[in-house]
């Protein structure tokens, strides 16, 4: 499927991948069986674009002609054949609560045979395949051992879902974290804050901006999943996940209650009596965060310049 030195070309490439001075971070899925992998999908799709050689030079021509279109739900797929290398595109179900591309290929199935690599953070690229090993490779100071740049959004979603209905939970829960993967990806650097209050804690500032009727995906989901009313299509709750990727990269704070709802953006915190703290105006204030844990705040969560995820959560 992947011989070591085409699988060390596309990570080394991945590493930093540009398209005319433009960062880029598709997705590449190499399988030995492109046919049966869409086959597995709900409402599968592909999109044949070229065929090349099965070498470092095949794998540069690929991304070359695939990388731009790789977005949203579209991956790249390279796929052995008679003549060297198929590629294109393809993608699974455009539905918001659907099941993902890699809960399906990447989880242990014997049916086709997958490598993925993707970039997740500045010069760090994940590696899996379909029998569900995982790895990740840095291409700067940080040691193999580290831990991955995105660990914690699984700890952010559950507090966010703290308070969801139980049988609700775990698609929420799905939902939010493929949609805060995207936006994290796509982000420079963010502050997330979980309240377990039904308002805004005192302690963020009064020039938050604060929806007037908060952003309710679990609402949203169980509508969906239950056939769907008017205003609640697959649609409008991606236009939501939007609105929360153009939130995460405004200044401040974006604010989350423990019922899975969106309360709003553009928080503060006061910061000036923080001392001791090395770095700039988002650590200082997720270290402000951190300390006022307790009062009518539940969680912080904090993405650096660079990738990587910081959570502090507060237990009673």
């Amino acid at each position: 499927m992947a011989t070591p030195e085409v699988l060390v070309d596309l990570i080394v490439r991945l590493a930093r991948y540009q398209e005319e001075g433009v960062k880029l971070s598709p997705k590449v899925y190499l399988t030995d069986d492109i046919d049966l992998l869409v086959n597995m999908l709900p409402e599968g799709e592909k999109l044949p674009l070229s065929v090349t050689t099965a070498d470092p030079r095949g794998i540069e021509e690929m991304l070359k002609i695939c990388a731009p279109l790789a977005v949203g739900e579209w991956r790249i797929f390279g796929h052995q054949c008679a003549q060297g290398m198929n590629f294109g595109v393809f993608r699974g179900s455009g539905n918001p609560i659907s099941v993902g591309v890699d809960e399906i290929v990447l989880t242990d199935q014997d049916k086709a045979a997958v490598i993925k690599a993707h970039q997740v953070a500045e010069e760090c690229v994940q590696i899996f395949n379909s029998k569900g090993f995982h790895h990740h490779v840095f291409f700067n100071h940080r040691k193999e051992e580290s831990p991955p740049p995105l660990q914690h959004i699984e700890n952010l979603v559950r507090s966010i879902t703290k308070h969801v209905d139980d049988n609700e939970r775990e698609t929420v829960q799905s939902f939010l974290t493929r949609i805060l993967m995207t936006a994290l990806l796509n982000s420079h650097g963010c502050i997330l804050a979980v309240t377990n209050m039904r308002t805004p804690p005192k302690v963020l500032s009064n020039d938050a901006v604060i929806l007037d009727e908060p952003i309710d995906f679990p609402s949203m989901t169980r509508d969906l999943k239950n056939g769907g009313r008017a205003g609640r299509s697959p649609y409008s709750l991606e236009k939501k996940a939007e609105l929360l990727e153009g939130m995460l990269r405004s200044d401040g704070i974006t604010l989350f209650d423990q019922r899975g709802r969106l309360l709003g953006y553009r928080c503060f915190i006061r910061i000036s009596g923080e001392r001791g703290v090395v770095g700039g105006a988002r650590r200082r204030a997720f270290e402000s965060l951190k300390r006022r844990l307790g009062q009518g705040l539940f969680a912080a969560f904090m993405q650096s310049q660079d990738g990587w995820t910081e959570f502090e959560e507060y237990f009673q």
